[in-house]
């Protein structure tokens, strides 16, 4: 991984990662400005994506940022575009206060270095510093940005990582931004605030948009192909089928986070905000 560093990863779009949460970052630059997609976890590293961009594009103003989904990671980092336009799903907007007290209570109850995820004490600080910027356009299932010789088309098709997930799609270069609907990197991460079981069926519905050539941006990892996110979109759908199944059987929430199921792609222990958020989105048989 060329770290900070944008690559091309089709016509005039680009694609660069950053260690901390191996998060990504996209730029579609057209006649009219350019597109960002996603700011990273912090104002100071919303910052570093700023210098990046004046770095390898000197005179490319980045006009209109658009952010996947809530989390942090992708969006703590609007405070640094000073200037641009924000946009985001409505349920972002609803939201982001909510993140925001998510994450700095987490951070209060375990300040540490984690290596594994890329991110030190410092930068935990810089996020939990970090004032927010909400969304300045909001949408409910489609819009889109014109920058005069190219289109951006954001679309969301439903509920799956988030209850705002997003795709940004760049029709001319056949590249979708997926957010955290996919993930290359790690498995996706079904946290408290996913949807298991209209996960899969929201991400069917992005891979209309998808075919053999196109690049597909994950939120975590380098970008990936139609193939990919069909497999991926297997497993999620394996996990709703488990996991709907043990609901509907009256299973306790306790037994039902421990049971092993060899049919499970992903760690049981990895699973347990996807359980708790089945239990309560479904009603038992």
């Amino acid at each position: 991984m060329d770290a900070g560093r944008f690559v091309e990863v089709a016509d005039r779009v680009w694609h660069a990662r950053f260690p901390q949460w191996d998060v990504g970052v996209g730029l579609v630059p057209g006649r009219d400005g350019a597109v960002l997609v996603d700011t990273r976890a912090s104002g100071v590293q919303g910052g570093a994506v700023v210098a990046a961009v004046r770095a390898q594009f000197p005179g490319v103003r980045v006009r209109h940022v658009v952010n996947t989904h809530v989390h942090f990671d992708h969006t703590f980092g609007n405070i640094a575009f000073a200037g641009a336009t924000i946009h985001a799903h409505d349920r972002v907007a609803a939201t982001l206060d909510g993140e925001a007290r998510r994450i700095r209570a987490a951070i209060a109850a375990d300040c540490s270095d984690c290596p594994e995820y890329g991110y030190t004490v410092a930068d935990l600080d810089e996020v939990a510093q970090t004032r927010l910027r909400p969304p300045d356009c909001t949408f409910g299932s489609s819009a889109t940005i014109d920058l005069g010789d190219r289109v951006v088309t954001l679309l969301h098709t439903g509920r799956g990582h988030t209850d705002g997930d997003i795709a940004v799609q760049v029709p001319d270069a056949d590249v979708v931004f997926l957010g955290d609907l996919v993930e290359q990197s790690a498995h996706p991460s079904l946290g408290p605030d996913c949807w298991p079981l209209e996960w899969p069926d929201t991400l069917g519905s992005q891979l209309n948009w998808v075919g053999p050539d196109t690049v597909v941006v994950p939120g975590h990892g380098r970008p990936v192909d139609e193939q990919f996110v069909c497999r991926q979109q297997g497993e999620l759908a394996t996990v709703a089928a488990v996991l709907r199944e043990r609901r509907l059987a009256g299973m306790p929430l306790a037994d039902a986070a421990r049971e092993p199921d060899h049919r499970l792609p992903y760690p049981l222990a990895d699973l347990a905000d996807a359980v708790a958020c089945v239990w309560a989105q479904l009603e038992p048989s």
